[in-house]
């Protein structure tokens, strides 16, 4: 009778290690939501402060822009010209997300995490000589990030639903 015993426990622990096997092997890249938020965060510090060709580390070649309000851009230089036009400007406007609507999804091929969508919403602000001002906008947005030679890139952004902020929202 103890032999049965000792075989079926050893029987009930394999199965229960062999059952999460795959979950170990899917969460193989643990700290993936941190490098996505890190690079997500660094794009946009180098959006808010750097010089426009400090973003192109950030992007895919094939990124796409959707904006609800502004249209497309398709493609890395296209993007590069809108992005040049705050270069140099006296009065950069300034955009911060919105933290406690922050979501990061993974995007799986099987138990392999290929990229991130990121979502949530951010603000507007308005600034004087590198000051915030005051907050302008409100908008929601998506950006996909895929993994591409070790690093996070943003291949797509969405910014949608832009609504001023009125003095009820201040």
């Amino acid at each position: 009778m103890r032999k049965f015993i000792k075989s079926f426990v050893t029987a009930i622990y394999l199965a229960t290690f062999a059952a999460m096997s795959p979950v170990i092997a899917a969460d193989q890249n643990t700290d993936w939501e941190a490098q996505v938020k890190k690079a997500d965060d660094t794009y946009w510090h180098d959006f808010n402060f750097s010089h426009s060709t400090a973003l192109k580390a950030h992007l895919t070649s094939d990124v796409e822009f959707y904006h609800d309000l502004g249209g497309s851009i398709i493609g890395y230089e296209a993007l590069a010209k809108v992005n040049a036009g705050m270069d140099g400007a006296k009065n950069r406007g300034r955009r911060m997300v919105v933290p406690e609507t922050l979501r990061i999804l993974p995007l799986r091929k099987g138990k392999d995490i290929y990229g991130a969508l990121v979502m949530g919403e951010h603000d507007f602000f308005s600034t004087e000589s590198g000051k915030v001002v005051k907050r302008t906008l409100r908008a929601s947005f998506t950006h996909l990030m895929l993994l591409q030679d070790g690093a996070w890139k943003i291949a797509r952004i969405y910014s949608y639903e832009h609504k001023p902020v009125t003095d009820a929202d201040k």
